[in-house]
C-alpha cells in the first residue's frame, strides 16, 4: 500500500488531496483540503507576488506538509499554476517555499496545465467531444476535446480574479466596466477560431464551475448532492448570471449555493463563461467535479499501475470494478460472476424489455455492487447499497443513470411500497423509467438467485420465448446439489410474470 499526496497551488485557491492505493491496485482519496490564499492578487501592478500572498500561500503549505506526515504520506507532488507562472518573482517564490516548507515546487506551463486538466476530466466523464475551461483566479485554459483526445489546448490570460481587480476600481463594477471587461474576453477568446461555432458541450472545472452547479442545484431543489457531471443548460446558465449580476456584494453573499469567499469574482468568472458560450456555440455546461489534482493522480496512476497510459478505456467499468477491489476476494469473485449472468440474461431477454446499450451497461454497474450495503448493515444492505451506489464514483453515466442503477438495487432485493415511497434519488427518475427498472431488476434478482449459494455452479443458461411463455434451461454440473440456487430462483418466477406477462417455466440440465 501506498499513500501520495498532491497540491494544486493556483492563483485563488491552494487544494490538497491524499490519495491511497491498495496492493490490489485499487486507490481511494482518503483527505482533502483547500484553502482561499488569493496568491495573485495585486500582482499585477508590478507582476510581482506580494509579500501577504506568499506568507498566506508558506503558512498552508506547511500545514499541508504537516499533514502529508501526520497521515504517513509516501510522496507529495506539488505543482503552481498561473500567478507564479506569470509573476516575476515566481522562481524566488519557489525557492523560498523548499527552504521554509521542504517542498518541491514545480511551476507547470499553460499546456501542462492544460492536459493534467484533461486528464482530470476524460477519465471522470463520459462524454467524446467537448471544450474543457479550467477558469482560475489568473487564467483560464481551454482545451478542445474530441474522441477523447485534446485536439487544441491554449492558456488564456484572464482569470476570475484578475479580470475583478484589473477592471473594478470601486466597491461593484460600473455598467462603463463591465463592458470594458466583456469586450477584453471576447477579444481574448476570439484569438482561437479552432473554439468557434464548435457546437458541442462545455465542461467546467473550477471554482466558478463548481458554484454555477450548487446555486442550479438549490434553485431546483435537487435531489443529490453531488455537482460532478452535474448539467446546467444555457437559459438556466443566463438566469443565474442575471441574478448575481443584479445583486450588490452583500446580497450576493447572500445567494443559496454562491460560496461568500467567491462573491466577490463570481461576475467576472460567470461572464468568461457566457463568452465561451457564444463563441463555441453550447447549448449546456457539464460540471466537472475532478480536475488538475485529479489529473496529477491518474498521470501517476497510469505511469506505475497501467502500463503508462494515463487515459483509461472504459471509465464506468473501472471505477465500478475500483470500488470492488476493496472487497474481499470470495466477494469479488462472486460480483463479478452475477454481473457475466445478468448480462447474458439481458441479451437473451431483449425482446421483453427492449433497454438499450445505456440500460445494459447500468445493469453491469448495479451487478457488479448489488452487495455493496453489507458493508454497513447485512439485514438492511439494500437501502444501504442504494445510497452508497449514488454516492460512489463512478464515472461515466449521469446522475440519472446513477439513480437507476441504485433503483435496481433496491427492487432486486425486493423493494417495499414505503421503501419505494421513500427513494430520494427517485425523483430523478420518470414513470417510463421506474418501469424499465422494475423489469431490469427482476433479471439481476435472478443472476443473484442463480448464485445463491456463492459457488458459481451455473455453467450456462439457454431462452427460449414466445407469446405467453418464457422458458429457462440451466445448465449446472451433474454432482452438485443445486437445491438452494433452485429454490432461490423459483421464488421469483411470480414476480416475473408480474413484470413481463409471461410464464417462466425453468428447466434444470444437469451434465
Amino acid at each position: 500500500m501506498e499513500r501520495i499526496a498532491f497540491i494544486d497551488l493556483g492563483s485563488n485557491s491552494v487544494r490538497f488531496v491524499i490519495y491511497e492505493i491498495s496492493d490490489t491496485g485499487s486507490y481511494r482519496l482518503i483527505y482533502q483540503e483547500k484553502d482561499s490564499i488569493r496568491l495573485s492578487e495585486n500582482m499585477w501592478g508590478r507582476h510581482a507576488l506580494t509579500e501577504e500572498a506568499m506568507a498566506r500561500a508558506l503558512r498552508s503549505l506547511q500545514s499541508f506538509v504537516h499533514m502529508a506526515e501526520a497521515m504517513d504520506v509516501d510522496s507529495i507532488k506539488a505543482v503552481a499554476t498561473a500567478a507564479v507562472r506569470l509573476a516575476n518573482n515566481g522562481n524566488d517564490f519557489i525557492e523560498r517555499v523548499k527552504a521554509e516548507t521542504g517542498l518541491i515546487l514545480e511551476c507547470i506551463s499553460g499546456e501542462e496545465e492544460a492536459r493534467l486538466g484533461f486528464l482530470g476530466v476524460i477519465n471522470t466523464i463520459g462524454l467524446n467531444d467537448f471544450v474543457i475551461f479550467d477558469l482560475g483566479g489568473a487564467s483560464t485554459e481551454v482545451t478542445l476535446v474530441k474522441n477523447r483526445n485534446i485536439k487544441y489546448s491554449t492558456s488564456l490570460p484572464i482569470g476570475a480574479l484578475t479580470l475583478t481587480g484589473t477592471y473594478q476600481k470601486g466597491d461593484e463594477l460600473t455598467d462603463k466596466e463591465y463592458q470594458k471587461m466583456v469586450k477584453v474576453i471576447k477579444a481574448t477568446i476570439s484569438e482561437h477560431s479552432w473554439l468557434k461555432n464548435a457546437k458541442i458541450p462545455l465542461l467546467g472545472i473550477g471554482g466558478t464551475a463548481r458554484n454555477i452547479a450548487k446555486m442550479d442545484q438549490r434553485k431546483l431543489s435537487y435531489p443529490i448532492t453531488k455537482l460532478h457531471n452535474y448539467e446546467v443548460p444555457y437559459h438556466r446558465f443566463i438566469e443565474l448570471l442575471d441574478e448575481v449580476k443584479s445583486k450588490p456584494l452583500a446580497q450576493r453573499k447572500k445567494i443559496s449555493g454562491l460560496s461568500s469567499e467567491r462573491a466577490d469574482i463570481i461576475i467576472a468568472g460567470m461572464t468568461i463563461v457566457q463568452e465561451l458560450f457564444n463563441y463555441v456555440n453550447s447549448k449546456t455546461i457539464v460540471v466537472g467535479g475532478s480536475g488538475l489534482r485529479e489529473g496529477l493522480f491518474y498521470d501517476y496512476y497510469g505511469t506505475q499501475y497501467l502500463g503508462g497510459n494515463p487515459i483509461i478505456p472504459d471509465i464506468l467499468i473501472h471505477s465500478a470494478e475500483n470500488v470492488l477491489l476493496g472487497m474481499t476476494k470470495h466477494e469479488l469473485v462472486h460480483a463479478k460472476y452475477i454481473a457475466k449472468l445478468a448480462d447474458t440474461l439481458f441479451i437473451q431477454w431483449k425482446p421483453l424489455h427492449k433497454a438499450d446499450i445505456n440500460l445494459r451497461r447500468c445493469l453491469q454497474v448495479a451487478a457488479l455492487l448489488h452487495d455493496i450495503g453489507k458493508r454497513v448493515n447485512y439485514y438492511s444492505h439494500a437501502r444501504h447499497g442504494c445510497y452508497m451506489l449514488v454516492n460512489s464514483n463512478l464515472y461515466g453515466i449521469s446522475h440519472v443513470e446513477q439513480a437507476f442503477c441504485a433503483f435496481l438495487v433496491m427492487n432486486s432485493h425486493g423493494l417495499t411500497p414505503k421503501e419505494y415511497k421513500n427513494f430520494l434519488y427517485g425523483k430523478l427518475l420518470d414513470d417510463e423509467q421506474r418501469l424499465m427498472g422494475q423489469k431490469l431488476a427482476i433479471i439481476l434478482a435472478i443472476a443473484e438467485a442463480l448464485d445463491e449459494s456463492h459457488e458459481q455452479l451455473i455453467s450456462e443458461v439457454r431462452t427460449k420465448i414466445n407469446t405467453d411463455d418464457v422458458y429457462l434451461t440451466i445448465m449446472y454440473p451433474k454432482e452438485r446439489d443445486i437445491s438452494v440456487t433452485e429454490a432461490a430462483v423459483n421464488k421469483l418466477v411470480k414476480a416475473f410474470k408480474k413484470e413481463f406477462k409471461r410464464h417462466l417455466h425453468i428447466e434444470w440440465f444437469p451434465r
